[in-house]
């Protein structure tokens, strides 16, 4: 699964990088933007494995 986090100043700045990157990519919104305990706003994106297989060895 691919993370994808947008940052800005303002919430404005946030919500327009999130609709940035939901229009370049095929994601889908895991947090809206929301402010960080630094003051800073963030938002979340994610994207799963086109057939929702994990990837990788094995272990059992």
């Amino acid at each position: 699964m691919a993370r994808y986090t947008v940052h800005g100043r303002t919430q404005d700045e946030c919500q327009q990088a999130l609709d940035d990157l939901l229009a370049a990519l095929p994601v889908t919104m895991a947090l809206r933007p929301t402010r960080s305990p630094t003051g800073a706003w963030i938002a979340r994106a994610t994207r799963k494995a086109p057939d929702q297989t994990v990837r990788g060895l094995a272990v059992q």
